[in-house]
């Protein structure tokens, strides 16, 4: 990219981040507003292996079609508690608590305090805190176990739980839902998230305002792009 482009797509991301900041975004990202039909879905999955394929059909059964669609992945915004769910053909092997394999991934609001990550790196790798938007995402072969995982982290951050603790409750937790014995972490978020415009830690610039104008003048003035003033 040539650096008149770079300063281009700078000026135009710190536009974007004032209008996120000011409210003043879009309220329905694109994505949201349409639908994929349920002819596009199956063949899309038509390839796909049988566990992530079955569990396609669950999910249309329980929050409808998906609002987007690729070849190797389903993704329905605003389903049930979740800001998104992710389907995708790519299976990912994981052998906690029981040997299986990740293809559903599901994100809700909550803001993880960095000093509990270590924790929850612990506890199970198949998490991801993504701390500038304030959100996380679990990831395994159902929802339940996803809502197991979120309760559970839940346990974790506020202290009601060691990881040692929740890595137990999770394969007890596991074993009933299987049995199709009582297992409230199972079936649904037992906490109240907080609103998305709540969420999402922005951090602190190192490239103060200054500093940034006088590196943009600069180059300008390197490449001949300044202002002809007359």
């Amino acid at each position: 990219m040539e650096p008149k482009d770079r300063i281009e797509t700078v000026a135009k991301t710190k536009a974007g981040a004032q209008q996120e900041k000011a409210g003043s975004g879009s309220q329905a990202a694109p994505g949201e507003r349409y639908t994929v039909s349920q002819q596009e879905v199956e063949a899309i999955i038509e390839g796909w292996p049988s566990a992530p394929k079955k569990v396609v059909h669950e999910t249309i059964e329980t929050y409808g079609l998906p609002n987007e669609a690729t070849p190797t992945l389903l993704i329905w915004h605003d389903s049930g508690p979740w800001n998104r769910t992710i389907i995708t053909s790519d299976e990912t092997a994981h052998d906690f608590p029981t040997p299986h394999t990740d293809y559903i991934s599901q994100t809700l609001n909550y803001d993880v305090p960095p000093e509990k990550l270590p924790e929850l790196l612990s506890f199970d790798g198949s998490i991801i805190v993504y701390r500038t938007a304030g959100q996380v995402t679990a990831s395994c072969d159902n929802e339940a176990a996803n809502l197991l995982t979120v309760n559970l982290m839940h346990d974790i951050v506020t202290g009601r739980k060691t990881v040692d603790e929740a890595r137990q409750e999770f394969g007890e937790q596991t074993a009933a839902w299987m049995l199709n014995r009582k297992a409230p972490y199972t079936e649904g978020v037992t906490f109240s998230q907080p609103p998305e415009a709540e969420t999402g830690y922005l951090d602190e610039p190192v490239m103060k305002e200054p500093t940034l104008h006088q590196t943009v003048e600069k180059v300008k003035d390197v490449l001949g792009l300044s202002d002809d003033r007359g």
